[in-house]
């Protein structure tokens, strides 16, 4: 790179200045819708309409209710840095505005044409302003309502090199209509109109908060959501969570709020999926809507230029809040998996345990979970002893099941209210070990049985390198191991639980496990890691009969496991088909 002569420092001339600051403002149309709806909301507007052309790039009009300009204000208000919203440096520790820096108007209006027609509350006769550029009019007096109405033409009109950097319309409408669709959320007590080129878009009447995050999420996925409301050590949590079987493959659906403020927060991110840990797969997402609020004080909306992101002064204690509460909700619903016929329309669709349709684009018609197992999986197997599963009372009430018998030596079939359930075999009992070895691991118990002839094994280097650093954890799930000579351990003891399966095969799956980058299980600590394995190579697998007696202690077991419904892998345990649905497959209802 070639060096410039050395120039000598100079403070930049206004037009200059402005057009650099609106890039920090104005990025694309959204930014300028964000920024006009922020300044009503600030205002007190109850209704608030939203109109564009041309994706924002022609046109942009913000009309609102709220108190308006006064005439001789109208000039200040296209001025950097003035505002009426703080007037002391330590103001910005209490934010409680949406916008505050006083660079929203002159920052677009340097970028396009700029008219704002205003009526204070009161006063008899409106006012009308128009910026161009660095061009302003003189304020003339104009017919107008309560209120301010903010016209944006020609976005772009004098940096056309931005205009470069622009999506095509559809893409930048659509990031019009999320930022709306999210400020909507963080006021649902205002009304919010969107219309884009005549076309209403959004529509959304004063309402609750729950009542506002269903409205965003769109009816196929509010029908499957709970309510959150919860409030602990200064930090209040409000949301509408997604049942785990409408979790998507993308974050689509994840909104964050803090105090009243949309937010990316990765933060509130991982905490939501923490909670759902275990309840969905590790490649999906939670559907989510979650509102936090905390003392002013205890949050910083000023690292991003746009308060788009926030952090928290007690980011421990907010994070472990929304774990619990996120949690909680989760394992005090029945969160069974409902198989329906494609396209028969359900009764009982906006009740929190139904489940969409077959065939909906977040319910694919033949997920992965339910693909046939592989033939090595269906290889006969004696029946295995019932000693493997042991009663323990239950913590929940669990709907009553009559055991039918075994399908395809996979699946248990039980009837329950006329409905059919099946129940994989597999699945079922990864979730009860899991937590059985997890619930032990924490209590710090040690469930071991000695092998009457302990096992010796040949292990690589590499496994020799993983058993070091695992065999503290392998210790306290009830393996005990030690060196047995060079690259040779010495097996005497495995987990009571898995004292039925070979104990060379399940040692070295464990560290096969352990050693496999590509897991799906990578990321998780080792104590769950090495719990996973131990499971999920002791559970009853598909091809293994099971006698009735068998099949009733599982479904038990399984009935008292405080995360039933699904394995540890996020998929499904228990399947249930309504009985209504068999009917209409049978032409016996219409």
């Amino acid at each position: 790179m070639s060096v410039l002569p050395r120039s000598p420092i100079q403070v930049l001339p206004p037009n200059a200045a402005e057009r650099i600051a609106a890039g920090e403002v104005v990025e694309r149309p959204a930014s300028v819708v964000k920024e006009l709806i922020e300044n009503s909301l600030d205002a007190g507007a109850r209704r608030v309409t939203i109109e564009i052309e041309g994706a924002g790039r022609r046109m942009i009009r913000v009309i609102d209710d709220g108190e308006g300009i006064p005439a001789a204000e109208l000039p200040l208000a296209f001025e950097r840095f003035a505002t009426s919203k703080i007037r002391l440096a330590s103001d910005l520790a209490r934010i409680r505005t949406y916008g505050f820096r006083g660079e929203a108007l002159p920052s677009i209006a340097a970028v396009s044409r700029v008219e704002v027609v205003t009526r204070p509350r009161g006063e008899e006769a409106g006012a009308r302003i128009v910026v161009t550029g660095s061009t302003t009019s003189a304020v003339v007096p104009a017919s107008a309502a309560d209120g301010t109405r903010v016209t944006v033409e020609d976005l772009f009109f004098n940096t056309p090199a931005r205009k470069g950097f622009l999506k095509s319309d559809a893409r930048e409408a659509a990031v019009i209509i999320e930022t709306v669709e999210a400020i909507a959320l963080a006021a649902p007590d205002i009304t919010f109109r969107l219309v884009e080129s005549g076309r209403e878009v959004l529509w959304a009447p004063a309402e609750s908060f729950p009542a506002r995050a269903r409205r965003i999420l769109g009816s196929p996925l509010a029908a499957h959501t709970l309510d959150l409301e919860t409030a602990e050590e200064g930090t209040e949590i409000q949301g509408v969570l997604g049942t785990p079987q409408i979790a998507e493959p993308r974050r689509t659906h994840e909104w964050f709020l803090v105090n009243g403020r949309p937010v990316r927060s990765p933060l509130l991110a991982r905490a939501l999926t923490q909670a759902y840990h275990t309840l969905i797969p590790d490649d999906r997402h939670p559907v989510a809507i979650l509102s936090v609020r905390v003392a002013p004080e205890d949050v910083d909306v000023n690292i991003h230029p746009r308060k788009t992101e926030v952090r928290f002064v007690r980011e421990a204690a907010v994070f472990g809040a929304v774990v619990r509460a996120v949690r909680g909700v989760l394992r005090q619903t029945p969160l069974v998996h409902i198989v329906r016929g494609t396209g028969i329309a359900s009764e009982d669709a906006g009740t929190s345990s139904s489940a969409p349709a077959m065939g909906t684009p977040f319910a694919p018609e033949v997920p992965p979970w339910a693909a046939e197992p592989r033939d090595s999986d269906r290889e006969a197997a004696p029946p295995l002893p019932s000693a493997l599963w042991s009663a323990e009372e239950p913590e929940e009430a669990w709907p009553e099941i009559r055991l039918i018998g075994q399908l395809a030596l996979t699946y248990l079939v039980g009837e329950s209210g006329g409905d059919l359930i099946l129940i994989d075999q597999h699945a079922a009992h990864e979730r009860v070990l899991f937590e059985r070895l997890m619930d032990r691991g924490d209590a710090g118990g040690v469930r071991a049985q000695g092998l009457v002839t302990p096992v010796v094994l040949e292990i690589s280097r590499a496994e020799e390198a993983l058993l070091s650093e695992a065999e503290s954890g392998l210790r306290a799930l009830g393996f005990e191991v030690e060196p047995f000579g060079r690259g040779v351990v010495r097996l005497s003891a495995v987990p009571v639980i898995a004292a039925q399966r070979a104990p060379s095969e399940l040692f070295r799956a464990c560290l096969r496990d352990l050693g496999a980058e590509t897991s799906p299980h990578a990321g998780r600590d080792l104590e769950e890691r090495l719990a996973i394995a131990t499971a999920c190579h002791t559970a009853v697998r598909a091809g293994d009969r099971l006698d009735a007696q068998m099949m009733a202690r599982l479904l038990e077991d399984l009935a008292r496991a405080r995360d039933p419904f699904s394995c540890f892998h996020g998929r499904p345990t228990i399947v249930r088909v309504r009985g209504r649905d068999l009917e209409r497959w049978f032409y016996r209802r219409t």
